[in-house]
């Protein structure tokens, strides 16, 4: 499905890829670049791409605070919340473990 956005060719790219960026700039929007009357691809430009990693990140940002919102809202609301042994985290007992202290780590 080819939406309403602007639309160019391979060989307008081949041509001039500039004008291509610029396009994109002046509509705030990318430019679909058209092979055979198929889209091959968009072109964006760089300032585009770095706003879209930005918005990307953010609303990564966002999704782990939910996560960890419901998460304390469903331990807050638990009588007994789920805990888990030493075995279900680490795969041996305790008596298992090894301990070897760094001396060199300050936390003595």
């Amino acid at each position: 499905m080819i939406r309403n956005i602007p639309k160019g060719s391979i060989s307008d790219v081949k041509k001039s890829p500039m004008d291509i960026f610029k396009k994109s700039e002046e509509l705030k929007q990318g430019v679909y670049i058209l092979n055979r009357d198929n889209v091959a691809g968009v072109m964006i430009s760089k300032q585009q791409y770095e706003g879209l990693l930005d918005l990307i990140e953010e609303l990564e940002e966002k999704v782990l605070e939910t996560k960890v919102a419901e998460r304390l809202a469903r331990y807050d609301t638990q009588e007994s919340p789920e805990t888990y042994t030493v075995e279900e985290v680490f795969g041996k007992t305790l008596m298992e473990m090894q301990f070897d202290p760094d001396e060199e780590d300050e936390w003595e």
